[in-house]
Formats: C-alpha cells, sequence, structure tokens
C-alpha cells in the first residue's frame, strides 16, 4: 500500500521528541498525470481538469467532450509507469449535468489503448476495473473499487452511450506494480497501421537510424516507455525509426504519410 512520510512532534515535560512517524494511506495516482479526452468543449475545459486536484464542481472547472460521433466519450490517464489498480473516485457535476455521468467502464491498459477506442470493444485488449450502470449523484463523490485488481499504465474512463462526459475530478488509487507476477505476462503482438505515423504535437518520437523493422521493434522493447513506433524502410534526414512514448489520440494524432507505417504494442 503507498505510504507518506509525516513528522510527529511528542511533547512532554522535559521538551520535545521528533519521531518519524509511517501513516499508511491511499495515493491519488492520477493527480496531474497526463491526460486526453475525446475532444475538447472549449472554455477551457481541458482534460487536464479532471486531475487537477481543484475539486470544484463548476463547469468551467471540470472536463468536458463535445458530443460523441463514431467513438464514444472516453477520458485517459497516462499514470507513466505500471501499477496495480485497486480503487478509484470520481467527483460529478450538480444539476441536470450530473444526470449524463452513468453507465460507464473504467478500464486499465498495458499497452497504448487509442487504436483500440470504439463501441463495443472486446476486452482481450485490456483489464476491467469496474463497470458502472447506474447514474453517478450529482455534485458528489462516486467511490469504486475495482471487481478484480488491473495492472497498467494507462486509465481510461469511457461512456457506454452516447452523451458528453464531464468530470470534475478523478481520482485512481493503487500499487505500484513490482515486476514480479507471472499473471501479467500475456503473448505480446505487434500491429501495423498504413501510410501514417504518430505525430504528437505534445510527445515527438525519438529519432533512430536501423537497418530493419526488428532493430527498431527492439529499440522500442529496450526504451523505458516506449509503447509505439513509426518505421519506414526509407532513410529521411538520416532516420527510418521513431520511438513514441506517450498515447497516440486515434483522431488528431496522426499524419498520413506514405512514407512511415505506424506499429503498436498490443496484447
Amino acid at each position: 500500500m503507498p505510504f507518506v512520510w509525516m513528522k510527529l512532534v511528542l511533547l512532554n515535560l522535559f521538551g520535545f521528541w521528533n519521531t518519524d512517524v509511517v501513516v499508511f494511506g491511499s495515493v491519488n495516482l492520477a493527480l496531474n498525470k497526463p491526460t486526453r479526452q475525446t475532444s475538447e468543449y472549449g472554455g477551457g475545459r481541458f482534460s487536464f481538469k479532471a486531475v487537477d486536484g481543484n475539486l470544484s464542481t463548476h463547469n468551467l472547472d471540470c472536463s468536458h467532450t463535445t458530443y460523441p460521433t463514431d467513438t464514444p466519450n472516453w477520458l485517459m490517464v497516462d499514470l507513466k509507469v505500471e501499477y496495480e489498480i485497486t480503487s478509484i473516485n470520481v467527483l460529478n457535476r450538480p444539476g441536470d449535468a450530473g444526470d449524463k455521468l452513468r453507465n460507464f467502464t473504467v478500464s486499465v491498459w498495458q499497452y497504448d489503448p487509442g487504436p483500440h477506442i470504439k463501441y463495443n470493444m472486446v476486452d482481450t485488449e485490456y483489464c476491467i476495473c469496474v463497470h458502472y450502470p447506474n447514474t453517478a449523484e450529482r455534485a458528489t463523490w462516486t467511490n469504486l473499487t475495482c471487481t478484480k485488481i488491473c495492472m497498467g499504465r494507462f486509465v481510461l474512463f469511457i461512456l457506454n452511450y452516447q452523451e458528453i462526459l464531464s468530470i470534475c475530478e478523478l481520482e485512481i488509487f493503487g500499487d505500484i506494480y513490482n515486476g514480479c507476477s507471472t499473471q501479467y505476462l500475456p503473448e505480446m503482438n505487434i500491429k501495423k497501421v498504413e501510410g501514417k505515423r504518430s505525430s504528437s504535437p505534445n510527445c515527438p518520437p525519438l529519432p533512430y537510424e536501423v537497418t530493419n523493422v526488428y532493430e527498431c521493434i527492439h529499440q522500442c522493447l529496450q526504451m523505458n516507455n516506449c509503447i509505439s513506433f513509426n518505421y519506414g524502410p526509407n532513410l529521411i534526414n538520416s532516420v527510418n525509426c521513431q520511438l513514441v512514448r506517450c498515447f497516440s489520440h486515434p483522431k488528431e494524432d496522426f499524419t498520413v504519410d506514405s512514407d512511415w507505417n505506424w506499429r503498436y504494442l498490443s496484447r
């Protein structure tokens, strides 16, 4: 269980004693972590508003998407390293807007969830922490315990019906994964998207010159936090392998480019 150090000062008749005390409790893993969401509604209601520690339920202090189209609305948190996720808390908006936070699923991913987000997703790609079919109570917290412990780096909060998604605060709890359990060693696949490359403006790829795609795969597997890569058979400015270390938004982060193919790690 995560813990924090606190300094306890004891006073008696003879003076002060300083004593270090370990206080066990939960640490919010989501606080100020990188986030993305399906779309931006505008007015500064960005995805990071859901993890900034501000517990105001005013709509300008909450994340907010537009109405969904071909994919369900979602919000993703990148925890940067892998954790065993045990529970989440979600703070809802007041009024009628709060009634829209219902019928949602929280899933945990070892790999980039971006390529898989769609209606009726298949759960072989991820671990379901919790499915909540009800309507979250207005202007307060909904506290949910995972139905099973899920290990991963990315936490995806997704609505299972067509509606805007607005979250005032999302807290995620768990323990850092120590790498010892064999239950988290599924077969890994590398899937290809031809004629596109990941080009997130906030996550510049690491460039390499390699002799073939297998060497690019090796570079990605050896690189901490690499979850996908761009590969092209021909050198462009002495580069034909680009390692991507963060989530790729399925609609916003790709450039059509016949010189490159994007490959991502998957189960």
